[in-house]
């Protein structure tokens, strides 16, 4: 993991944000469209040369987040550009260098578009898992204290071996990636019937992104499923207000 620093400005959002609803759903290239299937083991590998890609939606539309998962771009550079149309004039969004291979969430003003391309330096090595477009979903309200950020809690499964007289012989990681909850209260039950169902019916059978805290964390991305249904309940009191979490698995290439 890398060193994280304070950023000098800070951006106003402070709510969690949701990367879901993959408006994506082909690719120029066939091979490419591996991308977008929402596993993490089937790749797109470029066959030969630098690592030059574009994704299209099926009509344009708003957007303002890209992430992109099950990656190796780390130490590498990529241009993100974005066309109103399909094979339109490109227009930069960032240019980014990750320094690990973690998820990426990528945040931008909303520009209605129809292809996204990306462009980097990587050569047929390169990797790219998973790539997803489109609006994200912005918690209204903050994560409060006890939350255990992500990008901190480990998930590791080991498979340790000891000799007959006990002597630790050594362990094998078997899998790994992170785990954590999430959880907000007192939020209007009809944002959360009108728009944060539509994310709970998504995640029931899709991967999303999350960033827990934009404003001050702003590399700490998550790529993952939720562990199982999510249920928001009434708070009570004499509230009109509802309380949602739910606990999710990440993935992560290190």
């Amino acid at each position: 993991m890398s060193i994280v620093t304070k950023p000098e400005t800070a951006t106003d959002v402070r709510g969690a944000l949701i990367g879901y609803n993959n408006l994506l759903t082909a690719s120029t290239t066939s091979a490419a469209e591996k991308a977008l299937i929402g596993n993490t083991w089937e790749r797109y590998r470029p066959s030969s040369g630098a690592l030059t890609v574009k994704f299209q939606m099926g009509s344009s539309a708003d957007v303002d987040f890209i992430g992109i998962a099950a990656h190796n771009f780390k130490d590498e550079t990529l241009l993100i550009s974005t066309a109103a149309t399909i094979g339109g004039a490109l227009t930069d969004v960032e240019s980014i260098s990750p320094t690990d291979n973690r998820a990426i969430m990528i945040e931008f003003d909303t520009r209605n578009i129809q292809e996204i391309a990306i462009t980097g330096t990587l050569v047929a090595a390169s990797e790219l898992g998973y790539i997803s477009v489109g609006e994200a979903l912005r918690m209204p309200r903050n994560i409060y204290g006890g939350h255990s950020p992500i990008a901190l809690s480990n998930k590791t499964d080991y498979q340790s071996t000891t000799s007959e007289t006990g002597q630790f012989l050594g362990r094998t990681i078997t899998s790994e990636g992170g785990s954590s909850s999430f959880e907000w209260s007192l939020l209007d039950p009809y944002w959360m019937r009108n728009t944060f169902d539509l994310f709970i019916q998504s995640a029931k059978r899709y991967p999303f992104f999350i960033k827990w805290r934009p404003d001050l964390f702003c590399d700490e991305t998550a790529f993952g499923f939720s562990t199982g249904d999510i249920k928001p309940s009434n708070s009570g009191g004499g509230l009109d207000k509802m309380s949602v979490s739910f606990n999710m698995n990440s993935h992560e290439d290190v």
